[in-house]
C-alpha cells in the first residue's frame, strides 16, 4: 500500500516518481484505478469545433469541464520519459462510472477526502503506428 500526498494529480505523481527513479530510461505503465471517494475534474468534448484549435486557450474554451463524483473507474496509460524521439503523450486517462459520469481525467478537486485504488502493469514494448507530424 502506498500513500501519496502532494500537489500533482494521481497519475502525474506516479509518472514523476518513475522519472526520478529511472531517469531518462523510459518506463511505461498501464492500468486501472478507481476514485473511491471525492470528486475529480474531468472534461468531455463538444461536437465538432467550427474553428481551428490552434492554442491551448482555444482548446480549453471548446472543452466542457465538470466536477464528477466518485466512484469513478479510470483507465490510464503513462510513460515516464520521452526524449522527443516518439512524440508520445506522457499520460492519458479516461474515467467512467455506473452513475452516468465520466470523461478525460485532469485531477481531483477534493484533496482532503479523495481516495484512489489502482492496479498497474509494466509495458514490455511501445508500438507507434503513425509518427506525429514534426513541428516547423
Amino acid at each position: 500500500m502506498y500513500c501519496y500526498t502532494g500537489k500533482d494529480d494521481f497519475i502525474t505523481g506516479i509518472r514523476k516518481a518513475l522519472t526520478i527513479h529511472y531517469g531518462d530510461k523510459p518506463v511505461g505503465l498501464g492500468g486501472v484505478f478507481q476514485i473511491v471517494n471525492g470528486t475529480a475534474r474531468l472534461h468531455i468534448m463538444s461536437e465538432f469545433c467550427d474553428y481551428p484549435l490552434e492554442t491551448m486557450d482555444k482548446i480549453n474554451n471548446w472543452l466542457q469541464f465538470f466536477h464528477m463524483k466518485a466512484p469513478l473507474i479510470c483507465l490510464s496509460a503513462m510513460v515516464s520519459y520521452d526524449a522527443g524521439e516518439f512524440g508520445i503523450r506522457l499520460e492519458h486517462t479516461h474515467c467512467f462510472s455506473h452513475h452516468g459520469e465520466g470523461g478525460h481525467y485532469h485531477y481531483d478537486t477534493t484533496p482532503e477526502e479523495v481516495e484512489y485504488l489502482g492496479y498497474f502493469n509494466l509495458a514490455k514494448q511501445v508500438f507507434q503506428y503513425d509518427q506525429p507530424p514534426k513541428s516547423t
